[in-house]
């Protein structure tokens, strides 16, 4: 069979990640940027709450304190480490399910049918961004099935804690929750996390995916006041050509556990589904 070239092979392990990986961060971050009109679709009636229960002391009415920055940065901070753990865990669950199919001794094609299935259902999400996406359309949709009793006590917990928590430290802990909230933007990347089966990738490309909301999301906590739904739809195209980018390259990587080579890219990257020599 004829080698892939040098660019696709599979590039050196640091800690259980590739040193190319820091393209797919960078994807992870861009998605996060992109997002954050998202970001403010779903949770900014939460985020306009927290600043106007916010108790400030400043004597010129309406202008942002040091106190309310702080707040806001600590409320971002906690949802980011919020997204950046979840990611840890669903590639956790990927690296243990890798490693327990790995001793059955199918590990190959198993990876292959994680890489086409997730690849395409990131692929559909990103379709349907494209196609018309209605904010909190999917989010509804799970919202109600058997898992809704998660959400709904997520939105309980932040509820019963905004008083207490909103003007301390504590309000880490409400941006740590939203990481529990319906969110069609953290779906895919909880996805691509796991196909991947590294905790440390997942905790570093979820990181980079929140980091990426901050700047949005602190604006309309202390300055901004709306995001029109044309400007939101708008984001809403970029964030389906990126997904459907993360989606293709795992469904090309799938499929070529099993000998079927699709086109990909000829720069290097992060390729979760590879093992120590490439199917050609």
């Amino acid at each position: 069979m004829q080698a892939l070239p040098a660019a696709t092979l599979l590039p050196t392990q640091i800690g259980g990640f590739g040193v190319t990986a820091g393209y797919g961060l960078a994807v992870f971050f861009l998605i996060g940027l992109f997002g954050g009109a998202h970001c403010i679709g779903m949770c900014g009636p939460l985020v306009a709450t927290y600043a106007e229960r916010m108790e400030t002391d400043d004597r010129w009415s309406g202008a942002l304190t040091l106190y309310e920055v702080r707040q806001h940065t600590l409320f971002n901070l906690g949802r980011t480490v919020s997204y950046a753990l979840i990611g840890a865990v669903f590639g956790a669950a990927g690296a243990l399910l890798y490693g327990t199919i790995g001793l059955a001794g199918i590990l190959g094609p198993f990876q292959g049918a994680i890489g086409i299935l997730t690849g395409a259902a990131i692929l559909v999400m990103g379709l349907t961004r494209l196609a018309g996406y209605r904010q909190g359309a999917v989010e509804g949709v799970i919202a109600g099935t058997g898992i809704g009793s998660v959400f709904a006590r997520s939105y309980t917990a932040i509820s019963t804690r905004i008083d207490r928590w909103v003007n301390g430290v504590g309000i880490m802990g409400l941006g740590a929750l939203h990481g529990l909230l319906p969110c069609m933007l953290l779906y895919p990347a909880f996805l691509y996390a796991f196909a991947q089966g590294s905790p440390v990738y997942g905790l570093l490309s979820l990181g980079a995916l929140g980091l990426g909301t901050v700047p949005s999301v602190f604006l309309y906590g202390t300055v901004i006041g709306s995001v029109s739904a044309r400007q939101r739809q708008v984001v809403h195209y970029g964030l389906g050509v990126l997904f459907i980018g993360l989606g293709y390259v795992l469904l090309a990587m799938g499929f070529m556990r099993f000998g079927v080579m699709l086109p990909l890219p000829d720069i290097p990257y992060y390729q979760p589904l590879a093992g120590s020599e490439m199917m050609a």
